[in-house]
């Protein structure tokens, strides 16, 4: 996969958990690394075809000044979740947040975070065989959807299914969705789980 990379973005805004980060501010450093490909805009040699990296930086502005964090920890996961969810075509992207002459005890250059993060693609099967079946599955698939780290790309037909293990059970509706997320599969399962619920 190609990237788009940007280096020693200098934003001055206030995070941290002292009182006097937050009131004087201070400057901070962000170096970001987008996994995208490039080759229809290379051929073409048109923006519109590929990620805009001047508008990735005022962005990343906009996400450090409009609130104050205690970590810096927090700031890339915001940085990261904004790119992911505002460029379709960027699949994952790699972030790290500098602060220069941070308030510990001991001389230090700088402390950094640096986190990965990248859209999986993922299946899952659903089916129902009480009440409304198809209701249900309809009300799974937009709760899905609500959430804003998932996104329903694909849904198949629905179909009917007897029971397995010849129990004494009405049929089933089954059917199964292609789903992009930035959820691990441990959050993933958690959410479907109270969907489920």
């Amino acid at each position: 996969m190609d990237s788009i990379n940007i280096k020693g973005l200098e934003v001055f805004a206030h995070h941290g958990v002292y009182r006097e980060e937050n009131v004087l501010g201070q400057k901070f450093v962000v170096d970001v690394s987008m996994q995208v490909s490039t080759q229809e805009a290379g051929r073409s040699d048109d923006i519109r075809k590929s990620v805009n990296y001047g508008s990735v930086c005022d962005d990343i502005q906009k996400v450090m000044k409009n609130r104050n964090y205690k970590l810096i920890e927090t700031v890339a996961e915001e940085i990261a979740d904004m790119i992911l969810l505002t460029y379709d075509d960027v699949r994952g992207v790699n972030v790290t947040v500098k602060k220069p002459w941070a308030p510990v005890m001991v001389h230090v250059d700088t402390v950094s975070v640096s986190i990965s993060r990248k859209k999986h693609t993922a299946y899952l099967g659903l089916g129902s065989n009480i009440g409304d079946r198809e209701s249900y599955l309809d009300m799974a698939i937009d709760e899905l959807n609500k959430d804003k780290y998932t996104k329903v790309t694909r849904v198949s037909d629905f179909i009917e299914t007897e029971p397995y293990g010849g129990v004494e059970q009405d049929d089933f509706l089954n059917g199964c969705l292609e789903i992009e997320t930035l959820r691990t599969p441990e959050e993933l399962l958690r959410l479907v789980n109270g969907i489920e619920k």
